[in-house]
């Protein structure tokens, strides 16, 4: 079914035509969507987008920023979605918009005395900036979607979606966790990334669930915002969760509450879970391949915990290079990626039938997986395989550090898998040196796999996508 048909019969469904999309300022219900698009597209014809040309979209989880990409989905409009001006990596060595766009497009802020002004022409607080392409794309933009990689670990890419597998892959997140016009969703996490956009965001318009759009949330707004909008379904990061546990006394009881991001720590998740009622679910997907595997909210809490749970529907898993019952992890997905683009929309590499994620798992005896860390985050020193996230797991359990990356040196140009870095962030008001560090390390793990380097940092940067930015931290370490 088409986006555009969706969206119209949303909009005369009762009673989900009364239901609504807020941002805490701003609120509109489905049944005023099809008069704003139509505005929009009014104003973008009148500034001279024509539905042929490619958009660089500097989306905010507001209103405005919602019903804009609505209405790109709604019209197959191709775009690329970039962060807000204010989020783009300082190191980044991007141009923020590609050389294929016709046009860069910005959501302008409406502060309280404009709520009536919005109201009267939404199309207003749209930006449009025309620009004169430098390249030509190898594909045709017109119903594709551009994100790009997050560039942790190197140079970032565009990941190329089509509209129509970018609605399937948020047909299964619907589908996995149940998804209904009576849910009342609060997304805290960036739109402009295939996490709150097609993970949770339109599935939430599938139904046309109520919706709580959060920008630049913290454990204030989010509790303050829990407390009115009573959401019962949410997709937070594990950076959020660390806030929610600093300041959330009270349980609420959540339908799901869904982790996705950097590996999610088991201490992290044993005490959030009884704050949203016992439903936090690890989400297991990519930007390529969107939501890839989940447990079900019902599910048993040793299971939620230790596992990725099964596939989501039409998704398949399997391990390639097994050894001692772990291997590399695999992907075919009926609504992937097409491929990578770079910057001047040359297509850099088409996507396989079998996608490697990167990832090193293990199959359980009832076809539940648990990863286990990343492929390219292992080492084999003295003829042992180590893991990173080993490290990283265990250097988490001693006392006064709460948080640990580590890096292979392979990374930055050393004696390639010789040498292993930790960055340690420790609790507050607690002072450790490196030294003491790495000998409580020699206590908890074998020789190999003890840090050569203790790094301890004030705060892990992070990328917008709540991951953390590793090649920040190994420019920390030069």
């Amino acid at each position: 079914m088409k986006f555009a048909t969706i969206l119209n019969t949303l909009a005369t469904a009762s009673p989900v035509c009364e239901n609504t999309i807020t941002d805490g300022l701003l609120t509109c219900k489905y049944s005023e969507i099809p008069g704003i698009t139509a505005t929009i597209g009014q104003y973008l014809l009148e500034q001279g987008v024509s539905l042929d040309d490619c958009l660089a979209v500097e989306c905010t989880n507001t209103l405005p920023g919602a019903l804009f990409l609505l209405y790109l989905l709604q019209k197959e409009q191709g775009f690329v979605l970039l962060p807000p001006s204010e989020k783009k990596e300082a190191d980044s060595e991007l141009k923020p918009v590609p050389k294929f766009c016709h046009y860069k497009l910005r959501i302008l802020p409406v502060s309280k005395q404009e709520v009536d002004h919005w109201q009267a022409n939404p199309a207003l607080y749209l930006a449009v900036e025309q620009r004169t392409p430098d390249s030509t794309p190898e594909a045709d933009t017109r119903g594709k979607l551009f994100l790009r990689t997050s560039g942790s670990m190197g140079t970032a890419k565009l990941v190329v979606h089509t509209h129509e597998g970018l609605l399937g892959n948020a047909g299964n997140s619907r589908d996995k966790y149940q998804f209904s016009a009576e849910d009342r969703v609060t997304i805290p996490v960036p739109i402009f990334h295939m996490y709150g956009f097609g993970a949770e965001f339109l599935p939430a318009v599938l139904v046309g669930a109520s919706i709580d759009l959060q920008q630049n949330t913290n454990l204030l707004k989010y509790l303050d915002r829990e407390r009115h909008f009573k959401p019962t379904i949410a997709f937070i990061t594990p950076n959020l969760c660390e806030m929610l546990l600093q300041g959330k006394r009270t349980p609420t009881h959540y339908k799901v509450m869904v982790v996705s991001g950097q590996r999610f720590r088991d201490d992290l998740f044993q005490a959030l879970d009884p704050l949203c009622g016992g439903r936090l679910v690890n989400q297991y997907g990519s930007s390529e391949m969107g939501a890839m595997a989940a447990c079900d909210p019902g599910d048993d809490f040793e299971k939620r915990i230790a596992t990725i749970g099964k596939p989501m529907p039409g998704v398949e898993l399997k391990l390639e290079n097994i050894h001692e019952g772990i291997g590399e992890l695999y992907c075919r997905h009926p609504y992937g990626y097409m491929g990578y683009m770079n910057e001047d929309g040359q297509w850099l590499s088409r996507a396989s039938e079998w996608q490697r994620t990167g990832d090193i798992a293990r199959l359980l005896e009832n076809g539940d997986m648990t990863v286990v860390g990343r492929a390219d985050d292992s080492v084999n020193r003295s003829g042992y395989l180590i893991l990173l996230a080993d490290i990283e797991k265990r250097m988490a359990t001693l006392d006064g550090i709460s948080s640990v990356t580590v890096l292979a040196t392979d990374q930055i140009e050393r004696i390639q898998g010789q040498h292993i870095m930790a960055f340690c962030l420790t609790d507050t008001g607690v002072s450790l040196n490196p030294e003491d560090i790495k000998r409580a390390c020699a206590g908890i793990m074998p020789r190999h796999a003890v840090p050569d380097e203790i790094h301890i940092v004030e705060q892990l940067p992070l990328l917008p996508s709540g991951k953390v930015d590793r090649q920040a931290l190994l420019a920390l370490s030069r």
